[in-house]
């Protein structure tokens, strides 16, 4: 225990003082069998900005082994103490990591205990489960302060959050179902009862949190994997949420949580994407829209024609629209779809009209050409044989057989950053696919052989085929080991099977990728049989993968 000078140090109410070494009892001893006054410190700590002594932790340590939550939580006040600690602020995290080494949170929440040091055995957490908790409770603490201007817009969230000291107490619980194996979601909530019943929340408040620990999974699942321009997706969500506060909560848990897995799992792709779901949400709740309404809006329309350059005619906007889905309107500004009709003008069969352009970390590859088979897997195969991450993709054909393909990536190996003629060897690479001159599978196994696979295996590959999740598509979701060519090898299989590809959502979590496809089969979802079929054909190819690894 370092020595304890009281040189310069000031009187804090009765029982404490702050000095060079930060806030300490003015009677160690009597302090030791006092743990009220336990949380009155580290209360005082965040409120003054300094940190707790030695002299008060050392303490604490020694004592708090004796006392039980009870002690902290018998009286009205008592409670309240310990909700406004939690109060997101500046101090917060360091204050409670002190309480957790000192032993006081596990005193204060003995269900804590049961993920202290646990260890969660896959490739993305970096953290222990604890560790984790506490990082949560750090990306809060941020937020609140203005130390955050790339994401103020979240920062903006938590001002307008009523009871933000329910979203920390969420944060403390959410993991605590993971000292087992199975869904600890489900888990966290029941080891959860104890603890709201010691604090004696309103039910209002206990509901709360109860939805922030049940839900903690849900945003980030519904953000990363699946159409967030259905408005079917939205709608379901927007249920499962209830409220704006629930919303706003549920979002800022989902951000900091997602964060605080390792330092690059939340990626500017996923951030923006987890704030997209909480506008098109929010927007649901608040002003409300039918499911096709944004899509059919024939002023949205009228807004497209109107504003067309002289370039192009009234009649060759109209002629390009023709036939694509209502929602394309939705998907893309004025100036991505004038270019889109610039780039179907004299379209011929074996041509690829191609553009690309950066937005900061993501790329966007757009492609109009003929509809023929395999156009989606061969190019998809084409930008992983580069070294690209498909984040998204988009496909649309037109009764006239024209196609239009939207890829969303990120150049993993920096060969468009690094190469001035990157671009055009792509574009060049792409022109001989579609004109059939190159073979891609030929093209990727040779890919495929100069890369080294290392570590052992994720799980095995799992196939779900869902057709309640969106009105019109049938969803498919692929849990499998990352690796190049995965896409192309996929959206094959879909292809071969004669379904269409409309929308393709891709995420990594460590060296697993999860694809989640939207595909219809002759503009349906697909019957019975052909789900079959599918996951059959699917798990073949991935398992088939599975085994050269």
């Amino acid at each position: 225990v370092r020595p304890v000078t009281r040189d310069a140090a000031r009187a804090v109410g009765r029982h404490f003082e702050i000095g060079a070494d930060g806030i300490r009892f003015l009677d160690p001893e009597g302090a030791a069998t006092r743990p009220p006054l336990w949380l009155e410190i580290f209360r005082l700590a965040i409120a003054n900005g300094c940190p707790v002594s030695d002299q008060a932790l050392d303490r604490i340590e020694a004592s708090c082994g004796r006392c039980g939550p009870d002690d902290f939580t018998a009286t009205e006040g008592e409670r309240q103490q310990l909700r406004h600690i939690l109060h997101p602020r500046p101090g917060l995290y360091g204050r409670l990591s002190d309480m957790h080494d000192c032993g006081l949170l596990n005193r204060i929440f003995p269900e804590f205990e049961k993920i202290h040091g646990r260890v969660v055995r896959d490739f993305h957490h970096k953290y222990t489960v604890d560790e984790h908790t506490l990082l949560t409770i750090r990306g809060l603490e941020t937020l609140s302060s203005s130390e955050a201007p790339a994401r103020a817009r979240f920062a903006s969230l938590l001002q307008e959050v009523h009871a933000p000291e329910l979203l920390t107490l969420a944060l403390l619980l959410h993991d605590l179902g993971k000292w087992r194996e199975d869904d600890h979601a489900v888990e966290s909530v029941r080891m959860a009862q104890s603890v709201l019943d010691r604090l004696e929340l309103p039910p209002d408040a206990r509901h709360t949190v109860e939805f922030l620990i049940r839900s903690h999974l849900q945003m980030s699942q519904v953000a990363f994997r699946r159409d967030l321009d259905d408005p079917h997706v939205i709608e379901q969500f927007a249920h499962l949420v209830g409220t704006e506060e629930q919303l706003k909560m549920l979002t800022l848990l989902t951000l900091v949580d997602v964060d605080a897995v390792s330092p690059t799992t939340l990626t500017p792709w996923k951030e923006e994407l987890l704030w997209r779901l909480y506008v098109e949400t929010y927007n649901h709740l608040t002003l409300g829209y039918g499911d096709e309404l944004v899509q059919q809006d024939p002023a949205g329309l009228a807004v497209v024609i109107a504003g067309r350059p002289d370039d192009i005619t009234e009649s060759e906007l109209t002629q390009f629209l023709h036939g694509l889905p209502r929602r394309y309107l939705a998907l893309f500004g004025l100036a991505g779809i004038y270019r889109h009709v610039r780039l179907a003008r004299g379209i011929h069969r074996d041509e690829v009209h191609t553009f690309l352009e950066n937005h900061d970390d993501v790329w966007e590859l757009t492609i109009v050409t003929l509809d023929k088979p395999f156009l989606f897997s061969n190019v998809s195969g084409v930008l992983s044989y580069y070294g690209m991450d498909i984040h998204r993709g988009q496909a649309m054909t037109t009764p006239a057989g024209l196609v239009l393909d939207v890829f969303e990536f990120s150049d993993a190996d920096g060969f468009l950053r690094q190469n001035p003629g990157a671009t055009a060897e792509i574009t060049r690479m792409l022109d001989r696919v579609v004109a059939g001159w190159v073979d891609v599978p030929s093209l990727l196994r040779g890919k495929e052989r100069s890369v080294v696979y290392r570590g052992p295996k994720i799980g095995s590959p799992r196939v779900h085929i869902d057709n309640e999740y969106s009105r019109k598509y049938t969803v498919v979701e692929i849990v499998a080991a990352d690796a190049p060519g995965l896409l192309y090898r996929v959206s094959r299989v879909i292809s071969e099977q004669g379904c269409d590809l409309d929308l393709v959502l891709i995420a990594t979590e460590g060296k697993k990728a999860i694809d989640v496809l939207h595909v219809t089969s002759r503009g349906q979802k697909l019957s019975d049989a052909e789900r079959i079929a599918l996951k059959q054909g699917l798990e073949g190819v991935l398992e088939a993968r599975d085994e050269t690894r």
